[in-house]
C-alpha cells in the first residue's frame, strides 16, 4: 500500500509545483520560421515575476538579416514603452538561445528582434517573436 502512495503523492507534488508557473509555447515569425520559443513565467518571494526564456533551432542573427550580430527580448507591459531585458544567449552550435530576465508585471509580451548592436534603447530591428504571456499572480 505504501509503495502505492508514494508515486501518487510525487505525481501530486509535481503538479503543485508546476502549476505555480505559467508556460507559454509559440513559433517564432519569419525571417525566423522553424524556432520555437518557451516561456516560462513565476512569481517570486519579492511580488515580480521571474522570466525564463528558450528558444530552440534557431539560426545565427546574421543569416536573418545581414547587418544584425545579435537578438534582443524586450519585455512589454500594457500601453508602456518596451523595456530591454537582455540579450539571448545564443549558441550557434546548438542553434539556442536562452535568456532569464523578470518582470514587475504578470502580464506582458515578449518580443525579439534581430539588432546592430547588443544594446538599443528600444527595439529597431525586425521581430522574430511575439508572444503574449499572463503570469498566475
Amino acid at each position: 500500500m505504501k509503495r502505492a502512495l508514494v508515486p501518487l503523492f510525487t505525481a501530486a507534488l509535481l503538479s503543485t509545483f508546476a502549476a505555480c508557473a505559467t508556460t507559454v509555447e509559440a513559433p517564432t515569425q519569419a525571417p525566423a520560421l522553424g524556432s520555437d520559443a518557451k516561456i516560462v513565467a513565476k512569481k517570486n518571494k519579492t511580488g515580480t515575476y521571474a522570466v525564463t526564456l528558450d528558444v530552440t533551432n534557431l539560426a545565427p542573427p546574421s543569416r536573418l538579416d545581414a547587418e544584425a550580430t545579435t537578438f534582443v527580448v524586450w519585455l512589454v507591459s500594457g500601453n508602456l514603452p518596451a523595456v530591454r531585458a537582455g540579450t539571448l544567449a545564443y549558441d550557434e552550435g546548438d542553434r539556442r538561445g536562452q535568456l532569464e530576465a523578470s518582470s514587475p508585471n504578470a502580464a506582458f509580451t515578449v518580443l525579439i528582434t534581430l539588432e546592430k548592436d547588443a544594446t538599443p534603447a528600444s527595439p529597431s530591428g525586425k521581430g522574430i517573436l511575439s508572444a503574449a504571456v499572463a503570469a498566475r499572480k
